[in-house]
């Protein structure tokens, strides 16, 4: 994993089986139940009632309730929202199933926010996930739990590590030595399609490739400037060349998918005369940070704005300095993968001035759009607010939004995986799989 601490990366892969939030975004952009079995907003807008699940339990036996949650949503929310946590004027339990959130004025945001995954506030930190750590010295080893609320899952046991690099993972996976490999990669997927053993599974992330500007550096700072660098980039060869097709060129920062994004809805142009006619009096050179695994793309980058006398310098660094320098605004640009789906909330956490945007970006049409939506009272105000900020980014652009990727999972044939919808990623499923030998047999 490209991260500063691949065992956190796994930890993290390991923990998305076994905590939970109270809603799950749709792949549309809406929330849909999950700990919370419906919610139901007061006649006004001001009060966003959350019905719990009966029965709920965390792994160490203890009971989900209201006031459980509430304890939890109150030490992690305001973490989770930044400034948009101001619009919760109070979180009460009215009885163990219902809480009540008084709003001060009415927020969508507050339910998206809501697929915040939360443990118990006892030590123990427990979770209520189909599976649970075998214990604290093993938090990436697993076991099936036997009380989970929806039915415990036919797989007994995960175990979840990490490899030096990708080849030795692909080559223990053709061996049989795993049964699942996280991530495929595009030079990889070929092979693992070929197999007899293997199936893959692809969908489109919820991350997005993004060259982020530091707009605080004279030379990025003119909003025109940065508007001719994203128009003079072709995304669609940007997937070609350097996802080897496997992704989805970008439009701008939300998620494609979503329910507010009208056929109309504006995109960039891509137009690189125009964008070499502003840019030609400014002889522009800048340094782009790049993670190691990123350099091929980084360099399809660079090639197209060659083609318009712009001088991108690649600098390799790792993910740690690259946070580093990004952290105390040491950058011009950097090449990364964002998460921007499927909430809209997700961009407004990147984007807006008050949230703790790691870019330090700020542009007031883009905070007036993001506000917009934070307090659309319909989906009309929602749908308004969405064209606004498109509109905004594209005018003011914080980034060059390039493509959202395509994972890919290889999955040995000894196991089926079921309710493996089409772009929808088979790990929200994995407590549905069963051994291949299993199938047709009962199970208890």
């Amino acid at each position: 994993m490209a991260s500063a601490d691949p065992q956190n990366g796994v930890r993290q892969v390991a923990g998305n089986q076994s905590v939970e939030g109270l809603v799950k975004m749709g792949e549309d952009g809406r929330p849909t139940p999950w700990l919370a079995e419906r919610w139901e907003y007061s006649p006004d807008g001001r009060t966003l009632k959350v019905f719990l699940r009966p029965a709920l339990k965390f792994h160490d036996g203890s009971v989900v309730t209201a006031e459980t949650v509430v304890k939890v949503l109150a030490g992690a929310l305001p973490r989770f929202m930044g400034t948009a946590f101001t619009d919760v004027e109070q979180i009460r339990a009215v009885n163990d199933l219902e809480i009540d959130i008084a709003l001060r004025q009415h927020s969508p945001f507050v339910l998206e926010a809501l697929e915040l995954q939360f443990r118990s506030p006892a030590p123990a930190s427990a979770g209520t996930g189909p599976f649970k750590p075998v214990g604290p010295s093993s938090p990436t080893e697993l076991q099936a739990n036997d009380q989970y609320y929806l039915g415990r899952p036919a797989i007994d046991r995960l175990a979840v590590n990490t490899y030096p690099t990708a080849r030795a993972a692909w080559a223990e996976m053709l061996r049989d030595h795993l049964d699942m490999l996280y991530e495929v990669s595009p030079d990889a997927l070929e092979t693992f399609q070929r197999s007899n053993q293997i199936q893959v599974f692809t969908a489109i992330s919820h991350y997005q490739y993004a060259l982020i500007f530091n707009t605080k550096n004279p030379v990025l700072r003119s909003a025109s400037v940065r508007r001719a660098l994203s128009q003079s980039i072709d995304r669609d060869a940007f997937v070609r060349q350097g996802l080897n097709g496997h992704g989805v060129a970008s439009a701008g920062p939300i998620w494609p998918q979503h329910w507010a994004l009208g056929p109309g809805t504006e995109t960039v142009a891509f137009d690189p005369a125009a964008g070499s006619r502003v840019l030609a009096e400014h002889r522009l050179h800048f340094t782009c940070l790049v993670p190691p695994d990123y350099e091929r793309m980084a360099l399809v980058v660079k090639r197209q704005l060659d083609q318009i006398n712009v001088s991108m310098d690649i600098q390799e660094a790792p993910p740690d300095q690259i946070l580093g320098a990004v952290a105390k605004r040491d950058f011009d640009a950097v090449l990364t993968d964002l998460i921007s789906g499927p909430s809209l909330f997700r961009p407004f956490l990147w984007w807006h001035s008050g949230s703790a945007n790691p870019s330090g970006f700020s542009g007031p049409a883009v905070d007036a759009a993001l506000d917009s939506i934070r307090h659309a009272a319909s989906d009309d105000d929602y749908r308004k607010g969405v064209a606004s900020f498109q509109h905004a980014v594209i005018e003011d652009p914080p980034a060059i939004f390039l493509a959202w990727s395509q994972h890919a999972r290889a999955v040995s044939k000894r196991f089926v995986v079921l309710d493996a919808d089409p772009g929808r990623d088979i790990l929200s499923t994995l407590r549905l799989w069963r051994p291949a030998a299993a199938i047709g047999r009962p199970t208890n």
